[in-house]
């Protein structure tokens, strides 16, 4: 690999007297699969100087495959990121007139895929209190947490949003929701990256004292499952609802364990279940 880099910077060298590889210090470029790119990669252009105007060179003979501006004002003096898309498995090489700049900067295989989030928790902490906690690795580039809150495991809103430290190693963030004062309170977090990338989290649940609770199993379930709560909020209505909030099924229950063998089409599911005392929790189904 360091021959073929080094074959590499000494064709740009012959090839293209006029122009010179570079890569401002404290810079630098990844290369990463994003399925807004019709080839299906990109590249994330990461503390350049504001305003310059990046060529990204590849190919053979080399030649500019496409340019990008960084964010922000020319000669503004601070740095600035940008996304592009790229072709994939081609080594790229970033040139740009920035003063002061020297080497070169190549990228011959594809990199790290974006941040990860390695854990995700919440929990009560009491008096109408949830802490939200999350880590995560492989922030090389801008990204944005923003933490999605639902009272019946179906409809999110927005209730904060923290900008990433953009540091490679794992990070951890915390978020303590004062308003969680509902029997349910369902979160998850939103990730938005520099590239426009999006993904969720999974969805943790938290319930206050005041919850009767109830268990769903096997979950995820085969055929049949079971459903068991407290006797003293029976009768109680069981009510099934599909991934498109389309409510499929509604039982009235009587007994503290109950045996379902509705023929459920494989997906996600959420069992909603309201007590005797009118409380309602609801848990998610898994059907395989």
């Amino acid at each position: 690999m360091k021959k073929v880099l080094t074959l590499l910077l000494l064709v740009i060298a012959f090839t293209h007297t006029t122009t010179k590889a570079q890569c401002p210090p404290g810079a630098f470029a990844y290369q990463s699969l994003y399925p807004q790119c019709t080839s299906g990669c990109g590249v994330l252009l990461l503390g350049w100087p504001e305003g310059v105007l990046v060529n990204i060179y590849g190919g053979t003979p080399l030649a500019i495959i496409t340019s990008t501006t960084i964010s922000g004002t020319l000669g503004g003096g601070g740095t600035g990121d940008a996304f592009t898309c790229v072709p994939c498995n081609t080594p790229l090489v970033y040139a740009s007139a920035t003063p002061g700049a020297a080497g070169g900067c190549v990228i011959a295989t594809i990199g790290i895929v974006p941040v990860k989030i390695t854990s995700f928790s919440a929990a009560s902490s009491g008096a109408g209190n949830s802490i939200v906690k999350w880590s995560t690795s492989l922030e090389t580039g801008v990204v944005k947490y923003t933490v999605q809150k639902s009272e019946n495991g179906r409809d999110y809103r927005d209730i904060t949003t923290i900008n990433g430290t953009q540091l490679p190693l794992n990070n951890n963030y915390t978020f303590n929701d004062h308003n969680s004062r509902s029997i349910s309170n369902f979160y998850k977090i939103k990730v938005v990256e520099i590239s426009g990338n999006i993904f969720y989290s999974e969805t943790v649940l938290v319930k206050t004292d005041k919850s009767f609770g109830f268990s769903v199993y096997p979950n995820p379930a085969e055929n049949e499952f079971k459903l068991t709560l407290p006797a003293k909020f029976l009768p109680a209505i069981v009510e099934i609802i599909n991934a498109q909030g389309k409510l499929i099924y509604t039982e009235k229950i009587s007994q503290a364990t109950s045996t379902f063998n509705k023929s459920l089409p494989k997906g996600i599911y959420a069992v909603k279940v309201t007590g005797s005392d009118n409380a309602t929790v609801t848990q998610r189904l898994i059907k395989n």
